[in-house]
């Protein structure tokens, strides 16, 4: 990995721990002392976010994070419903059983409980990606993958977690639990009706969240 290659991956990071937000600035000199290392591996990371979509030219000329408008959040779930009910058509037709059982032991970690404060909203956001992600990797399809990274990184500038929506977590888990049957029981076109209804309603919690 290039010094480049790090940079490109540490600056990320930071998108997706929410370290860096929409709208924040992205100076070179900046990044370049927090990281170590000199200015040109860091312009080329700085240069393959935009390439991405990551970064963008904001007010007074300034390199920042993007800022995602409404239209723009749409389109995004639109490519989302494409990838993820190919994604699970995919998984149901070719899933071994041992990715069967990982999925059902990701969405068992997610049920909700009667009283309980065990789920927080980063910590279900985080099994939430665990699960879409092993459905990626079932679907042992290398180009889709590296497609629905591509998205998700895009997917990282967007603020906060639907999960912190009131009742979220439990929807969730029930359209969860409707993919993963619909997986196991290797229905390829119920999986790929599913996984498109479930970021629908994603979208639509988003939408009501105010982006």
């Amino acid at each position: 990995m290039t010094y480049a290659d790090q940079a490109y991956e540490q600056i990320l990071k930071r998108i997706r721990n929410a370290e860096l937000r929409q709208g924040d600035p992205l100076t070179e000199d900046r990044i370049a002392a927090e990281l170590g290392m000199s200015r040109t591996p860091v312009r080329e990371a700085l240069g393959r976010l935009v390439s991405r979509g990551l970064a963008e030219i904001s007010f007074g000329r300034t390199l920042a994070v993007r800022r995602l408008e409404r239209t723009q959040v749409i389109e995004l779930y639109e490519m989302r419903q494409i990838l993820e009910g190919a994604a699970a058509r995919l998984a149901a037709k070719h899933a071994s059983k041992a990715e069967i059982f990982s999925l059902e032991q990701i969405l068992e970690k997610t049920k909700p409980v009667k009283g309980s404060v065990k789920h927080k909203p980063n910590d279900m956001a985080k099994l939430n990606t665990d699960f879409h992600e092993a459905i990626v990797q079932a679907t042992h399809n290398r180009y889709l993958q590296q497609q629905a990274s591509q998205l998700n990184e895009s997917l990282w500038l967007l603020n906060g977690t639907t999960f912190s929506f009131k009742g979220r977590s439990e929807t969730a888990y029930n359209e969860h639990k409707s993919v993963f049957e619909a997986i196991a029981a290797g229905q390829e076109e119920q999986a790929e009706a599913l996984a498109r209804l479930h970021i629908e309603r994603s979208l639509q919690i988003r939408l009501t969240m105010g982006i």
